[in-house]
């Protein structure tokens, strides 16, 4: 009587060829979905970027655009901290003063001044990176920093 099946030596083959392809493609995966969050991250750097030109864009229009404006990111909150341009004085409001698609950053800040010069520097802490762009930088850099050294030390007032 012959068995049909596969002998506990195939088997065996079959489950080491298998851990071997598993070894060499999960690195690989991984690297992809790292460059995938970090790509993310700098999109909506830019996106933040072209918020805040559209905001200044939107003050050579309007008297009611306060500027120079920093916008401080604290767990994903923000928080203004701007010039009143009619009271000349300096204030803080949490009502979103930039338009713009995505989620905030996880801390960080923006600051526009009344020239139209733009800073970031924003940190999302699932990869532990930082974007930074100053004021006559046409491109957003990402770096390894810490949340405590991506921030702006800008003062509107």
């Amino acid at each position: 009587m012959k068995n049909k099946g596969f002998t506990l030596v195939e088997l065996l083959a079959v489950i080491a060829i298998l851990a071997i392809i598993a070894t060499i493609t999960t690195p690989i995966v991984l690297n992809v979905l790292n460059e995938s969050k970090i790509n993310t991250f700098k999109d909506n750097a830019l996106a933040l970027n072209r918020a805040a030109q559209n905001y200044y864009a939107s003050s050579t229009i309007s008297d009611h655009v306060d500027l120079p404006l920093l916008i401080t990111f604290n767990n994903q909150t923000a928080t203004n901290k701007f010039l009143n341009n009619s009271t000349n004085t300096c204030e803080t409001s949490t009502e979103r003063k930039m338009e713009y698609n995505g989620k905030n950053p996880d801390s960080g800040n923006i600051f526009i001044d009344k020239n139209g010069d733009i800073s970031i520097a924003i940190y999302n802490k699932e990869i532990s990176k930082c974007a930074t762009k100053g004021p006559k930088d046409k491109t957003i850099t990402i770096q390894d920093k810490t949340a405590s050294q991506c921030v702006l030390n800008n003062n509107p007032c």
